[in-house]
């Protein structure tokens, strides 16, 4: 790297190793804590389904789906926040909810009991706890904005593969450890551990990050970001209903005396939706900008943003109900158990983040994103083929979620060499919200199509009669699986269309495309990005 490179970080402002050991340090910390709450849930949910009173699975996977929905909502808000007062200062904010919220879904059954809820009713509690803490969504876009503001362009895809990788480890983490917690001493003892290290985080953050050199003073889109949250809850509500209420009944409730359905649910998403698709390209500064979904790399990127987080919370679902599921095709297996099945996937998520980042620093973001996508939709068509035995669920989740981490590294480097510096939190923070859609969707499609294909078993025998019971059948797995391969195809197919950009040495940027397709020319008073980039294709 020349000594211009050397000098400057990818946006053009002077490097400080200090600054930039401290936000790895930070960042890193984050990503392992986060990814260590939210896959510790997934484990657990045998313990949320007896806890609650034998809390239908579709019910309990809304612990996971209300957390991403309201991040959904969350992520655009603080990337906008953060470009006009400052990432440093929004992140810490964020951070702060997060380690509130953490704290108080822990002693939801014991707040629940002071204020007389049932048990089984306990769980809309922890389910509010968990949207409350959404908002802690909102630290990723801050946080990935933030890397490209203290590293050389050359470095910035080997330190998101870093952070990659401590989003593999916390993964590992929370699926071993906080399924053994949840075994042994309950779910609630999970949230418990996590609360000091939220406090520490935060302090570090405030101690180790430098502000950001780039504010960007715009409004934010409350009505885009209210329509798009209305459509997608309504959306999830219908789906997760439409099984017990039944898709074409308009009576199956009463609310206030006015007979509700869930055919209600999908006609308010499609108001919503339009309301949304007519404001969008109106508004002063819209949460989702149609004129940079014009920019090739922005829409697909986007777009497959959506596939990947949707492909990850099938794949974790799925599997989640199957090995734990004690009646056939299910496996019988405890928390601890279902950790130790999914652990290899964590670990070869971690081997693989940090050299995926370096073949994006020496070859761009394309080849990566697309040879994600094809381990990806390997690992899903071998799961939808074989499943038989639990060596064949550890062998090919391996490939479905290396995969994965695959396609989510070169995504943030393909936003970062697409983008202007001014724009980086709101083009990050968009494509957070895409990937964001997808997750949120991901649980309760699969709930929903395990509840769509029961099959009967019998669970005890009486003098009478056999004792039946309804289970989810193999070929709902079959058919999630099977989703995961044809969206893992559908995003390499676009991602064939990619311009792929890769760093220089000497830290210069050539042409990359901004948010409206056209050069990134630095407007009047800015400093000159420092993204090193090259069409390679």
């Amino acid at each position: 790297m020349s000594a211009s490179g050397r000098n400057l970080t990818a946006v053009g402002t002077p490097y400080d190793r200090r600054a930039a050991t401290g936000a790895i340090i930070v960042l890193a910390a984050m990503a392992l804590m986060v990814t260590y709450v939210e896959t510790m849930v997934l484990p657990a949910f045998k313990a949320f389904i007896l806890f609650f009173d034998n809390a239908p699975t579709t019910t309990v996977v809304w612990i996971v789906s209300a957390y991403l929905l309201v991040g959904t909502v969350a992520t655009p808000v603080f990337g906008k926040l953060g470009d006009k007062y400052g990432k440093k200062r929004m992140l810490i904010f964020v951070m702060t909810l997060y380690a509130v919220a953490v704290s108080v879904a822990g002693f939801t059954p014991n707040i629940g009991s002071a204020l007389g809820v049932s048990t089984a009713n306990q769980i809309y509690l922890l389910i509010g706890a968990r949207a409350f803490q959404g908002l802690g969504m909102g630290m990723f876009p801050l946080a990935f904005a933030m890397l490209p503001e203290v590293y050389p362009a050359a470095r910035v895809g080997q330190a998101q593969g870093i952070i990659g990788g401590m989003f593999a480890t916390g993964a590992a983490l929370g699926l071993v450890g906080g399924g053994y917690i949840a075994y042994t001493f309950g779910w609630q003892l999970t949230y418990h551990t996590v609360t000091p290290i939220a406090i520490v985080v935060v302090v570090l953050a405030y101690i180790l990050l430098r502000e950001s050199p780039h504010l960007s003073p715009k409004p934010i889109d409350i009505p885009g970001i209210s329509s798009l949250g209305l459509a997608l809850a309504m959306v999830m509500f219908g789906l997760t209903e439409g099984v017990y209420w039944g898709w074409t009944s308009f009576s199956a409730v009463t609310l206030a005396g006015i007979p509700f359905g869930v055919p209600d649910f999908f006609l308010l998403a499609l108001f919503a939706t339009v309301f949304f698709l007519y404001w969008e390209p109106r508004a002063p500064t819209p949460v989702v900008s149609f004129k940079a979904l014009k920019a090739r790399n922005i829409w697909i990127s986007n777009v497959n943003g959506a596939i990947v987080g949707l492909g990850m919370f099938l794949i974790f679902v799925a599997l989640t109900i199957l090995v734990e599921d004690p009646f056939p095709p299910g496996f019988g297996y405890d928390e601890f158990q279902m950790g130790l099945v999914a652990l290899p996937s964590a670990l070869g998520m971690l081997i693989f983040a940090p050299l995926w980042g370096r073949w994006v620093a020496r070859r761009g973001p394309k080849p990566v994103m697309i040879t994600g996508f094809a381990v990806m939709g390997f690992g899903g068509l071998a799961l939808a083929l074989f499943h038989a035995t639990i060596v064949e669920l550890i062998l090919f989740a391996i490939p479905a979620l290396v995969g994965n981490v695959a396609v989510l590294i070169a995504m943030s480097n393909i936003i970062v060499l697409s983008v202007s510096p001014k724009e980086l939190g709101i083009q990050t923070g968009m494509n957070q919200t895409f990937r964001n859609l997808g997750s949120a969707v991901g649980p309760v499609l699969a709930a929903v199509v395990t509840a769509s294909y029961l099959t009967s078993v019998v669970v005890a025998i009486t003098p009478l009669r056999p004792i039946t019971a309804s289970v989810p059948a193999i070929t709902g797995f079959v058919v999630l699986f099977a989703i995961v391969a044809g969206v893992a195809l559908v995003g390499l197919l676009l991602s064939l269309g990619l311009r792929n950009y890769r760093f220089h040495a000497d830290g210069s940027r050539l042409e990359a495309p901004n948010s409206t397709g056209g050069p990134s020319t630095p407007t009047a008073g800015e400093s000159a990005p420092g993204l090193s980039v090259d069409q390679v294709s």
